[in-house]
């Protein structure tokens, strides 16, 4: 049973999202943390979204289906359209709270990150001749109206690199832009029996013990760096003495042609889908993640409770949690290959991993999922009596 914590006044929550779900992880797994945090805090939540599980009604909440979108307009601007319909047929709101993109809304939390910046990183020199193309450009036209004054209340970023990134590209006043990390589930990640969950990994996957056991977790491959976490590891002083593993679904194209690149000089399992994601967090030596831009990125965060130094870019948000030869190292981008595989060598040394792993969850332990639900509910009560948005 949900643990009730006494809060000042409880609130009637419109929360959009475009899916939930018990079983997913990142996104869904802060969405759902989140939902129990507000729940315990006495509120009242409604959900409006495209589709969840049977699970999901065990949390005790409201749930609105949004109907299919046109393919003749952008999902954006449609799925905007939809919501504000639904949520006019379903009574009257103290706030309403987007997960996603949303334009209008009271409150916003930027959890994709900000499609300006990352089309700059993705296209570089030839973004002016992407804008050609209707979706860009009518992404962009969407995020510029969802960032205009009047369109929102307040905005909540997971991380002072997208607050910076938010200022610089939308002149959104700092007042208005509240930064409040991620809160972890510490029952399910920690640093408890790390050896025991590596002996398992090893046993099952016959990885020698002796080897560095190099982890990547995400099911975009591309945006999140593997195949430059391949390269890195490739470009150390002897690639045999590590195994990397893969967790997560990406395209079939990305993974045989890093195979190929492996093959013969670097051991890598590729897993899909895993129930215990803490248990290879546990049971490995180094979280290997070169991500190309990430607002957070909740993958960090997990690692490091589960004592797993990571390795990660300046692009990502969780960097801020890193602390530089201590729980992990930051290099300046994904394309910092060299940079990366010198860090890599050191944790060929077992008492060096072990150093790091002692270090790793420290920074990490105050972030509960109930400190984040009360951050977040100070944000969500700013402004509620004037809001004129639904």
């Amino acid at each position: 049973m949900t643990k009730q914590i006494k809060t000042h006044s409880c609130m009637k929550i419109a929360l959009v999202i475009k899916s939930l779900s018990l079983s997913g992880g990142g996104a869904e797994r802060f969405s759902r943390n989140l939902i129990r945090g507000l729940l315990a805090r006495g509120h009242e939540i409604s959900v409006f979204c495209f589709d969840w599980d049977d699970g999901t009604k065990q949390l005790g909440i409201s749930l609105h289906k949004i109907p299919k979108l046109s393919k003749w307009k952008h999902p954006w601007f449609d799925f905007s359209e939809k919501v504000h319909n639904e949520i006019k047929k379903n009574g009257n709101f103290d706030v309403v709270f987007g997960l996603t993109q949303l334009c209008p809304q009271d409150v916003h939390r930027l959890g994709g990150g900000i499609y300006r910046y990352w089309y700059e990183l993705k296209y570089g020199k030839f973004l002016p001749l992407q804008m050609l193309r209707g979706r860009v450009r009518s992404a962009l036209k969407f995020e510029k109206q969802m960032y205009s004054p009047g369109n929102y209340k307040h905005l909540i970023t997971i991380s002072e690199m997208d607050k910076r990134i938010l200022q610089k590209y939308y002149n959104v006043p700092k007042e208005k832009i509240h930064t409040i990390y991620n809160g972890f589930d510490f029952e399910e990640f920690n640093c408890k029996n790390r050896e025991n969950d590596r002996a398992g990994i090893c046993a099952e996957f016959k990885i020698p013990t002796k080897k560095t056991i190099a982890l990547f977790a995400a099911n975009n491959y591309k945006r999140k760096g593997l195949p430059q976490a391949v390269t890195s590891l490739l470009k150390t002083n002897n690639p045999e003495k590590f195994t990397l593993i893969v967790i997560g679904r990406g395209r079939t194209g990305i993974k045989k042609k890093l195979s190929n690149m492996a093959n013969g000089k670097l051991e890598v399992i590729w897993l899909d889908h895993v129930k215990n994601p803490a248990h290879f967090y546990r049971g490995s030596d180094v979280f290997l993640f070169p991500t190309l831009y990430d607002s957070f990125a909740n993958v960090i965060g997990e690692a490091l409770a589960c004592g797993l130094p990571v390795i990660t870019t300046e692009q990502a948000g969780g960097a801020e949690f890193v602390i530089k030869g201590e729980s992990g190292f930051v290099v300046k981008n994904a394309y910092a290959t060299n940079e990366m595989s010198k860090h890599l060598n050191k944790f060929t040394d077992k008492d060096f991993c072990a150093a790091f792993s002692k270090k790793a969850p420290e920074i990490v332990s105050k972030h509960t999922i109930d400190r984040c639900a009360e951050e977040v509910e100070k944000v969500l009560f700013l402004d509620t009596n004037c809001t004129n948005l639904h």
